[in-house]
C-alpha cells in the first residue's frame, strides 16, 4: 500500500522511496508489471509528472525495466542481505565523559578567533575558478607551493623554491610519503619520546625503528653513529611533548652527524614554531643545512585549524630527484578547492595576520593558566620553552603521572599523560600535558582552581 507523505518532502520522492523499498522486501516481485502511470497517478491523487518521475528515478538505478509499449517491470535484484548492527565497543578509560567539564586536550585551537569571514569569501572565490574542478597536481597547485616557498624562507629562514615543495593531506600522509620513498634498507630514528604515530607509521612500512634518546638539550646524535643509511626525526623548535627547544651548537651537531655518512636525513618536524613568547624563533635546521640532508616538514592544522589538512615538505635535491622518480603519478591527496583557498590565504597576507592575532591570544592564555596553577607553586613546576600551545608540568610532591590524571578526573578534569609518546618504558614520571589552546578563559580559571585542589598534598 502507497501513502502520500505528510512531512512535506517531494511528492515524486516520497513514492521512489516507498516502490524501492517493496521492490527491495520483496513485496513486488521479479518480473512484475507496475501500474501504468495514468493509473497510479490516478489511484495516488497525484500528476502523472509525479508517478514519471518515480518510475524515471527507478529505472535510472535498476530495479526496474522499461519496455516499449509495455511498461515498467520489476527487475531481479537479489537478496539484500541484512548485518546485525555492529557491538557497541566499550567506553575506553580515557574517553569523555559528562563529569569532565574541563579538558585540557593539547591538539584543540583557539576557535573565536578564527577569520570565518575571510575564509568563507577565499573558499567561494576559489569554487568560481574554473582552476578548482582540474586534479591536482602531484606535488601540489603551484601558486601554493610558491607562497608555502615564500612564507618559510621569510619566517623560517628555509632555503627552497617552489619544485621542492610537495603538499599533502596532513603530517601522516607526508611521513607516509616519506616512508615509502625511502628503502626499507633505511633505519628511522625517531625522538623518543614523540608523536607516536611517527614510529608507529614508519614500523608498518617496513623500515626498522630505533629511539633516539633526548637529554636537556634534545636527541643526541653520538649514539646514532653506527647507523649508515639512515633517517633521524626530530623536532628541534618545539620537542612534543616536553617542549624543549634543541640549542645551536645541538644543532650542528645533527648537521655534522648527517654530513659524515652518504645515506643519512634529518626529518626536521617544525611542531609549533610559530607560536614562541618569550624570544624570537630559533632558525630552522634546514636553513643552516649546507649539504642537503635536511627534510623539511611544516603544518597548517595547528597554525590555521586542524580541519585544514594541508601540510608541507620540503626536500633536498637528492630526495626531489627520487620523488619524481617514484611518485610522480600519484596525485595530491588535497581537494584543489581547498589548496586555492589557502594559497590566497597566504598572499592576500591573512595569514600573517592571523599567526599575529593567536600569538597574542594564546601567549595570553599561557599566563592565564600558570597565573591560576600559582598555589601549586613549589609542588609543580612547568618544563621547556614558553612555546607552543602546551604546557609540560613535572611533580615535586611524589605524586606520580597516574595519580595526577586520577585526583584531577575525579575534580571534573581531564589532563594527559606523556607515557603513551615513549618507545617502551617512560623514564620519567610525574609528567602531565595541558592543553590551553581551545579553553576560553574562565574555563581555564576553573581548570586551574579544580587542579590546585586536586594535587595540594
Amino acid at each position: 500500500m502507497l501513502l502520500l507523505p505528510e512531512d512535506g518532502s517531494p511528492l515524486y520522492l516520497n513514492l521512489y522511496r516507498q516502490l524501492r523499498a517493496q521492490i527491495e522486501t520483496g513485496e513486488r516481485k521479479a518480473g512484475e508489471k507496475l501500474p501504468a502511470k495514468r493509473v497510479m497517478a490516478s489511484q495516488l491523487g497525484v500528476s502523472v509528472n509525479t508517478v514519471d518521475a518515480a518510475y524515471g528515478q527507478l529505472l535510472s538505478e535498476g530495479f526496474v525495466e522499461a519496455r516499449p509499449r509495455s511498461g515498467y517491470y520489476v527487475q531481479p535484484i537479489g537478496q539484500i542481505q541484512r548485518l546485525p548492527p555492529p557491538p557497541q565497543a566499550a567506553v575506553s578509560a580515557d574517553a569523555p565523559r559528562d563529569g569532565v567539564r574541563v579538558d585540557f586536550a593539547p591538539g584543540d585551537i583557539a576557535r573565536e578567533k578564527f577569520p570565518f569571514t575571510v575564509w568563507n569569501r577565499l573558499l567561494k572565490g576559489a569554487m568560481d575558478d574554473p582552476a578548482s574542478l582540474r586534479r591536482a597536481e602531484p606535488q601540489g597547485d603551484p601558486g601554493l607551493r610558491r607562497a608555502v616557498a615564500a612564507y618559510l624562507h621569510a619566517a623560517r629562514g628555509v632555503n627552497c623554491g617552489p619544485d621542492q615543495v610537495v603538499i599533502g593531506a596532513g603530517s601522516d600522509s607526508l611521513l607516509s610519503l616519506l616512508s615509502y620513498l625511502l628503502p626499507n634498507r633505511y633505519t628511522a630514528a625517531v625522538e623518543n619520546p614523540v608523536y607516536n604515530k611517527a614510529y608507529r607509521l614508519f614500523a608498518r612500512m617496513g623500515h626498522r625503528v630505533v629511539p633516539a634518546e633526548i637529554d636537556r638539550q634534545g636527541v643526541m646524535a653520538e649514539p646514532l653513529e653506527d647507523l649508515a643509511d639512515a633517517l633521524l626525526y626530530a623536532t628541534p623548535s618545539h620537542q612534543y611533548p616536553l617542549g624543549l627547544s634543541m640549542p645551536m651548537g645541538r644543532r650542528v651537531k645533527l648537521l655534522n652527524w648527517a654530513g659524515r655518512g652518504s645515506s643519512r636525513f634529518i626529518l626536521e618536524d617544525d611542531y609549533d614554531s610559530e607560536f614562541r613568547y618569550d624570544a624570537r624563533p630559533v632558525p630552522s635546521l634546514q636553513s643552516i643545512d649546507k649539504n642537503g640532508r635536511t627534510i623539511y616538514l611544516g603544518t597548517f592544522s595547528r597554525s590555521v585549524a586542524p580541519s585544514v589538512r594541508v601540510s608541507y615538505l620540503v626536500l633536498p635535491p637528492a630526495l626531489l630527484n627520487l620523488y619524481r622518480r617514484e611518485y610522480a603519478g600519484f596525485a595530491c591527496a588535497v581537494s584543489t578547492l581547498e589548496q586555492i583557498a589557502l594559497r590566497e590565504f597566504l598572499l592576500q597576507g591573512h595569514f600573517e595576520t592571523h599567526l599575529n592575532r593567536m600569538r597574542v591570544c594564546y601567549r595570553a592564555k599561557r599566563a592565564r593558566l600558570l597565573a591560576g596553577l600559582a598555589p601549586l607553586e613549589g609542588q609543580i613546576r612547568c618544563i621547556g620553552e614558553a612555546a607552543g600551545c602546551h604546557l609540560t608540568l613535572q611533580s615535586r610532591n611524589g605524586l606520580s603521572e597516574m595519580e595526577l590524571c586520577r585526583r584531577a578526573l575525579s575534580a571534573g578534569v581531564r589532563v594527559y599523560p606523556i607515557s603513551p609518546f615513549f618507545m617502551g618504558d617512560c623514564p620519567y614520571d610525574g609528567k602531565v600535558l595541558l592543553g590551553f589552546g581551545g579553553l576560553s578563559e574562565g574555563a581555564l580559571q576553573a581548570g586551574a582552581a579544580a587542579l590546585c585542589r586536586a594535587w595540594r598534598v
